[in-house]
């Protein structure tokens, strides 16, 4: 295979399993396709696109009518280095930008256009793939509810992992663990409260997520080298 593939695909209601040496790019049309692999399992649909690399061992079905453009992708215009990065493939969520990609590929392939015009056309949006075009739904969760009570169990559920791997993933991809950096945004939050207002040091606590003064001191210490009294002694 020398060249990308671009076309309407219906899916039927059989599990399918297989893997192939290229990769492929699957934006939705309509209907829902059921995709698992080593690392994920989900139900795509109008939301969000899926892209899975090569040599990945999928199994997939669709249980009623649905219609999805796909492009099959040759290895050899990859980078090998971002498909390593890539186990068990990668969800994207279906935006604007990528609404407005998807009509352009449909075009191309509606009017049997040439594959080099669809190949710089993917060239053109492959980074959307690889850096994941925004960050992660789970650690954009994460920013948006760090002060509550956050599952780890949840957030691998976001991201279709099993908790085991979303773990590692979180690690290589943020350079620390889940807890480690849901910690720092609330010690982040803590310094800010406690230059902005009056609030107690168990306030501020509370309203960052921990229950007890003791809990809080001891990650405030650890991440800042001081404790919270001594901070807050310190900017007044």
């Amino acid at each position: 295979m020398n060249s990308i593939k671009c076309e309407r695909r219906i899916y039927n209601c059989e599990f399918n399993t297989h893997a192939h040496s290229y990769a492929q790019l699957i934006l939705p049309l309509h209907g829902i396709l059921n995709i698992k692999t080593n690392y994920k399992k989900l139900a795509l649909e109008d939301d969000h696109l899926f892209f899975l690399p090569p040599d990945c061992e999928h199994t997939f079905k669709a249980d009623n009518n649905n219609e999805f453009l796909v492009l099959d992708v040759p290895s050899n215009i990859l980078n090998r280095y971002d498909m390593e990065n890539m186990i068990g493939g990668r969800e994207l969520l279906f935006d604007d930008k990528w609404k407005a990609i998807r009509y352009l590929l449909l075009n191309e392939a509606d009017n049997n256009k040439c594959s080099s015009s669809i190949i710089n056309l993917f060239l053109y949006f492959y980074d959307l793939i690889a850096d994941g075009g925004n960050l992660p739904d789970s650690i954009k969760y994460i920013n948006e509810h760090f002060t509550e009570d956050i599952d780890l169990k949840k957030l691998a559920a976001i991201e279709h992992y099993n908790i085991s791997y979303y773990s590692e993933w979180f690690k290589n991809k943020m350079k620390v663990s889940p807890v480690e950096y849901i910690q720092k945004l609330r010690i982040e939050k803590a310094k800010e409260l406690f230059l902005n207002t009056d609030l107690t040091i168990l306030q501020i606590a509370q309203m960052i997520g921990y229950e007890h003064n003791s809990s809080f001191t001891r990650v405030f210490k650890n991440l800042e080298k001081i404790t919270p009294a001594e901070f807050k002694r310190k900017i007044k």
